[in-house]
């Protein structure tokens, strides 16, 4: 049997006292020469288990006198990068990106149906009179497309939905606009479904909104496939 890194095994331990409660968010860690001390490891394996940490966005970096290693709390935008890291290093398929919107999407529209709140709806239509602006630029109109979805996902108040949300559109997204594909022939319908869409979460009606995300999932989905074989869509590094 491999036996663990020692950096792997002191990045566990403080990993767990971070997650159960031990360290608390705004917890200062012990400077790299007082873990030595505590542990007998050298600096190189305690400053290897710190990055390890920091890459998960668990602690960060703070300057100056009162600076040093920080503990952070997992945060969306932390689970979100992650996951978003996961699907471009393991190259996911264009295809199964879209079978997981259609499969998580009409959840989070119900769910923000239910669970709105006035900000909620302002940020929603705030972002569908973005999309509908006359003349707006491609990429705009792509940035307030994934803002929207996005936006929708952060109105179910479900931190996990949202994360996984966040990192598929950025995705999805990114390789729609890198493929070149015209979203022009599109947006008239697109428009219209997010306009039915935002009418159900506006009236609290979560049937509605999760029968009207669905067909509109679909309906992208089938789009997709036609202007370009999903197969050949590139997952970008982002724009």
């Amino acid at each position: 049997m491999e036996t663990a890194k020692a950096s792997d095994v002191l990045a566990d331990r403080i990993r767990r006292s971070i997650l159960d409660g031990t360290f608390e968010e705004g917890t200062v860690l012990p400077t790299e020469r007082r873990l030595m001390e505590q542990t007998r490891l050298g600096r190189s394996t305690v400053r290897e288990a710190l990055r390890m940490l920091q890459a998960e966005g668990l602690v960060s970096s703070r300057p100056g006198r009162k600076g040093g290693t920080v503990v952070r709390r997992p945060d969306v935008q932390g689970i979100a990068q992650s996951l978003e890291v996961f699907i471009r290093g393991r190259r996911i398929r264009f295809w199964s990106l879209l079978e997981a919107r259609e499969a998580l999407e009409p959840g989070c529209a119900s769910l923000a149906a239910t669970n709105r709140t006035d900000a909620d709806l302002e940020v929603l239509d705030a972002l569908d009179a973005r999309m509908n602006e006359p003349g707006i630029a491609r990429a705009d109109y792509f940035a307030a497309n994934v803002g929207w979805h996005v936006a929708v996902a952060r109105a179910s108040h479900n931190e996990l939905l949202t994360a996984y949300m966040v990192a598929i559109s950025n995705v999805i997204e990114d390789a729609l606009f890198a493929a070149q594909t015209d979203s022009e022939a599109v947006r008239p319908a697109v428009l219209l479904a997010h306009r039915k869409i935002l009418e159900a979460i506006h009236a609290s009606d979560p049937e509605a909104a999760r029968r009207r995300m669905y067909r509109h999932m679909h309906a992208y989905r089938e789009q997709a496939a036609r202007l370009q074989p999903p197969a050949e869509l590139p997952l970008s590094e982002g724009r």
